[in-house]
């Protein structure tokens, strides 16, 4: 996001310096014509937790973030050929779905027809209204069969997030190169405003928007030069980009980023973001004792903050003053804990009760004493931790996360410990703007459920410094967690290596080497997406990612436990057919309190 702003703020400099000499290239321009209308996506189907004002809430609230001028993405235009002369052109926000994002209609929480998980919120640095992301763009899912789409609201979406942005800049960039093209764009943004002002006359972005930019820009001069500085290590992030695993749809190497947004301008702390994981379904965390893949954080503010920072939010590193709304983290968190496991969706093939009650049988014997196993503290619980040894599945996104940082003062430490002192300082400023008292704050945080003396906000290391804490001595640092819902998460393992169901339950050398991502046709069968071709129609432009299991940071092997040569194709699906049913904890009768034995894993 850091290159955004270079394209940004070249176009403003061009819009106050030229904007007389593009009002005489406008009415010279030949007008564009309006590409070939696509055929809408399918209507929504299904809720699982939230609905109306709260759904759309959470799809659209800011995070802090300040990607992009909205007007601008309003008016950014594609050109798809030429006709006659003229050239073709249909919005950039058109046909979303090409970057595994959802549309969502307009509404009063949507009033420009923001994708899911885009939102819009006046910038900290310059008044403008700028668009950002929020948690609702990875993790808002959906899938589809036969022509309808479900919904999953906290499920693992297919965005290819960084693509998105990639196109945002690359479209910013054709546009500044050819004059007819960028006298377009302008006339289109005058457009927009004045719509925007129409419907809203009390809207004061309209009134001298670009005046009222650098008046603002003057005053959060600071965090301007915060953007300024994160361009310096520009060449270097794109050079680790260059030789990164690729992400593919619905993946992300969330720390590799990070550490570059946080630390990439010192020493040499850019790496290749080699560690991709798949999108995690949030539904349940608010009882989650140690959050994400590995069990590295339990802090709800501290780890929002963090992804707040990843996906566009700006901070001063000298002042800690940033654009993060921690008001509104808090809302989607609380909006989160509301999501529930789907149900399976009435217009998918029925489920055979006699085959899912043989597969409960089989799931209490040889999957509950894992994924159904919690210690537990007070209402938090401790799910079970793995070692990299015991479970086997890709160890890198462990590794890195660990691996060290220089910071600004020479001092070197590991990146979950650099990291946390920041991020609380960015979190101290931002509450004290807020002006927030004790009480709030506790609220904000969850004291309720995580007090203070022994769930103080951390990031940690669990391989280097296992030993500090009871649940991860003998370097365990891979958590199993409760399989409510399951079914609705493809591709499987923290690394979406394993395309469904069917297939984890082979031995890792079974599992397809390599499959494609980016369809959302669901396979009912198998519980996955639909690898079959002839089975799926994409979306117009969309071109499915190849997921290599052979390359750093992609390796499906693992969960192959000492039961797995005892299970043949009738009890696999018998398994996948009480996964399909199982929807809520009251389904396990009696949670365990104490760990079950550990099952060894097979021979590969």
């Amino acid at each position: 996001m850091k290159w955004i702003v270079r394209i940004v703020m070249a176009l403003a400099v061009l819009a106050l310096a030229a904007a007389a000499a593009f009002k005489i290239s406008v009415a010279r321009a030949p007008q564009p014509i309006a590409a070939e209308a696509l055929p809408p996506p399918p209507p929504v189907e299904g809720e699982n937790g939230l609905a109306g004002a709260e759904r759309s809430a959470f799809y659209h609230l800011s995070e802090g973030g300040e990607i992009y001028p909205l007007d601008w993405l309003l008016a950014l235009e594609v050109e798809t050929g030429t006709r006659n002369g003229r050239p073709e052109v249909r919005p950039f926000l058109d046909n979303i779905e090409r970057y595994g994002l959802l549309s969502d209609p307009k509404g009063p929480a949507n009033p420009y027809g923001l994708p899911v998980g885009v939102s819009s919120a006046p910038s900290k640095i310059s008044g403008l209204e700028m668009i950002g992301l929020n948690c609702s763009a990875c993790h808002v899912g959906q899938i589809q069969y036969q022509g309808r789409a479900y919904r999953l609201d906290g499920g693992p979406n297919m965005a290819l997030v960084n693509s998105f942005l990639q196109d945002l800049v690359i479209e910013t960039q054709r546009t500044v190169m050819k004059p007819a093209r960028l006298a377009r764009f302008w006339q289109r943004v005058k457009d927009v405003r004045t719509a925007r002002q129409a419907s809203d006359p009390d809207d004061a972005q309209m009134e001298g928007a670009w005046e009222k930019m650098t008046r603002a820009l003057g005053q959060n001069r600071s965090l301007l030069l915060a953007r300024v500085d994160a361009m310096r290590n520009i060449p270097t992030l794109a050079k680790s980009l260059g030789i990164s695993t690729p992400e593919g749809y619905g993946r992300l190497d969330a720390f590799g980023i990070g550490r570059d947004e946080l630390f990439g301008g010192i020493g040499a702390n850019s790496l290749p973001a080699d560690a991709p994981v798949s999108f995690p379904h949030i539904w349940g965390m608010e009882l989650t004792g140690w959050l994400q893949w590995g069990a590295n954080t339990n802090s709800v503010m501290e780890r929002n903050i963090g992804q707040a920072l990843g996906v566009g939010a700006v901070f001063d590193p000298r002042t800690f003053v940033s654009s993060v709304r921690v008001d509104n983290l808090h809302q989607l968190e609380t909006h989160a804990y509301k999501l529930t496991a789907p149900q399976w969706p009435a217009f998918f093939p029925a489920i055979d009760p006699t085959k899912a009650a043989a597969g409960r049988t089989l799931f209490m014997k040889y999957c509950a004493g894992c994924h159904e196993t919690w210690q537990s503290d007070g209402q938090l619980r401790i799910y079970r931790l793995f070692s990299l040894q015991e479970v086997g599945t890709d160890p890198l996104t462990a590794i890195n996360w660990e691996k060290v940082v220089e910071e600004a003062d020479g001092s070197v430490k590991p990146f979950p410990y650099a990291a946390l002192q920041l991020i609380k300082r960015v979190k101290e400023v931002a509450y004290r703007e807020k002006g927030l008292d004790q009480q709030t704050i506790d609220q904000w945080e969850n004291r309720n459920l995580r007090p203070g003396d022994r769930w103080s906000p951390t990031f940690r290391a669990p391989l280097l410094d296992s030993e500090k804490w009871g649940d991860t001595k003998g370097r365990r640092v891979y958590r199993s967690k409760t399989l409510v819902g399951i079914w609705s998460t493809a591709p499987y393992l923290h690394n979406g290596s394993v395309p469904t169901i069917y297939d984890l339950l082979l031995p890792a050398a079974q599992r397809p080497v390599t499959f494609t991502l980016g369809q959302r046709e669901y396979d009912p069968v198998k519980l996955g997406y639909q690898s079959d071709s002839s089975k799926y129609t994409l979306p117009p432009g969309l071109k499915p990612s190849l997921f290599d299991t052979r390359m750093t940071g992609n390796w499906n092997t693992g969960h192959e436990w000492s039961f797995y040569p005892n299970l043949d194709d009738d009890m696999r699906y018998q398994i996948i057919e009480f996964l399909k049913t199982f929807n809520t904890d009251s389904q396990y009768a009696n949670p365990p309190t104490a760990e079950a034995p550990l099952p060894r894993r097979g021979s590969q």
